[in-house]
Formats: C-alpha cells, structure tokens, sequence
C-alpha cells in the first residue's frame, strides 16, 4: 500500500508523470477491450493471427512459443491451435516448428487478422511514441 501511496503522490507532483502514465492506461484498457471483442467475435485463426501479430510487434519474426501457450493465450483447446496453425501454415504466413512460430509474410497475417488488429497499436503508437 506504502508503494501505492508513494506512486500516487508522485504523480500527483508530476504532470509529465501523470500525462504519460494516463496514457498508457488509456492504451491498456484499450488492448484489453479489443481482446474481448476479438475472443467473443472471431474465428480461431483470427485471433491467432492477430495474437501472432502483436507477439511479432514486440519480438519479431521468431516466436519461442509453444501451442499449449497459444491455447491458454486464445482460451481454446491445444488442437484447436494447431488447426490454425496449420492454416496460416498453407497460406504461407507462418512456418511452426516445435516451440517456435517463424513469421514468414506479416502482410498476410495482417490481411487475414483483418479489424481484430490495429485499433490498440495505433493508439500506441499515436499516443506513447510521439516525439
């Protein structure tokens, strides 16, 4: 709690500090709500390749990620993962190995990914990484 209070306080002196910190909560809540829309709106491979994306933002084109990790990311069932993966797989999108997702053609994925991806990345981008 000591913690909390100390953060709050500071930021209470610091509008800079609050600024930036209101806006990554902005970004935040909104990640959160696209996610929900995405798992109660979308296929599967949908979803996966929006979550491939975003995985892609943040390590580039090999993921170190297994299945069972997909499957508790999209909230379905290991084979349901590697039905999709299989998928993206025959339109060249992805090359999955065993741990390991290799990003092969971004384009793709984004084309297949379509509105379940952008919204939360733009904002992002708009809103945290202005110079």
């Amino acid at each position: 709690m000591a913690d909390f209070c100390t953060a709050a306080l500071t930021m209470d002196a610091d509008a800079t500090l609050r600024h930036v910190v209101l806006r990554y909560f902005h970004v935040f809540m909104l990640q959160l709500a696209a996610t929900a829309l995405a798992d109660a709106k979308y296929p599967v491979e949908q979803r996966l390749a929006r979550w491939l994306l975003m995985a892609h933002d943040r390590l580039g084109h090999e993921l170190p990620l297994t299945h069972d990790f997909f499957a508790l990311m999209l909230g379905v069932r290991r084979p349901s993962v590697t039905e999709a993966l299989h998928i993206l797989e025959e339109r060249q999108c992805v090359r999955a190995e065993r741990s390991l997702v290799v990003v092969r053609n971004r384009a793709k994925l984004e084309e297949l990914a379509g509105d379940a991806y952008g919204v939360p990345e733009g904002e992002y981008r708009r809103l945290l990484l202005r110079e």
